[in-house]
Order: structure tokens, then C-alpha cells, then sequence
């Protein structure tokens, strides 16, 4: 028997899986309980998804090139997120997006 390292219940080690998302191994009831959540967010999504609502709420991404490395990735620029450069950790100017 192991601890699973999300709910930290005890289950047989055979029985654990590989959580890509968390990048824990959990137990069978963790990737249950997942699967159902992501189906709720799914019918949640189609109910609303032709509202403007759903479109307000999806953070619109910009490319963004490091000045410091040339290392590219996408930012936000309305929650300045990522605040650093994933490569090189350096600070990112947002007034030149």
C-alpha cells in the first residue's frame, strides 16, 4: 500500500497512475474524480459557448519574444502573465506589447 500524493489515501501500488496534468502518481479514485470534473466543465462550456460571456472569459494570448535570449512564448498582456521569460528568467516589458 502507498500514499496517493493528491488525496493522500492509501491504495494498493499497482493501482496508482501517472497524473500528466499534476505530475503526481494518484490513485484510481483521483483520475475518477477528474475525468468527472472535466465532463462537467465540458457541459458547462456547450451551454454558455455561444454567449458573449464565455468569450470575455477566455484570456487572449499574444506572441512575445525575449529580448534577453530570443526564447518565444505567449503572454497575456491584459494579466501580464507570464511575468517572466520561461527561458532565462528575466522580467518582461509589457509597454512594448
Amino acid at each position: 500500500m502507498v500514499v496517493c500524493k493528491k488525496c493522500g489515501n492509501k491504495a494498493p501500488a499497482s493501482s496508482m497512475t501517472l497524473d500528466i496534468d499534476e505530475g503526481l502518481m494518484v490513485c484510481q479514485n483521483c483520475i475518477k474524480n477528474k475525468k468527472i470534473k472535466k465532463e462537467i466543465e465540458k457541459e458547462i462550456f456547450h451551454k454558455r459557448e455561444g454567449s458573449k460571456a464565455v468569450k470575455e472569459e477566455i484570456p487572449q494570448k499574444v506572441p512575445h519574444k525575449c529580448k534577453y535570449c530570443s526564447y518565444k512564448f505567449m503572454v497575456n498582456p491584459e494579466t501580464k502573465v507570464p511575468r517572466n521569460c520561461p527561458y532565462c528568467n528575466k522580467a518582461i516589458n509589457f509597454g512594448g506589447i
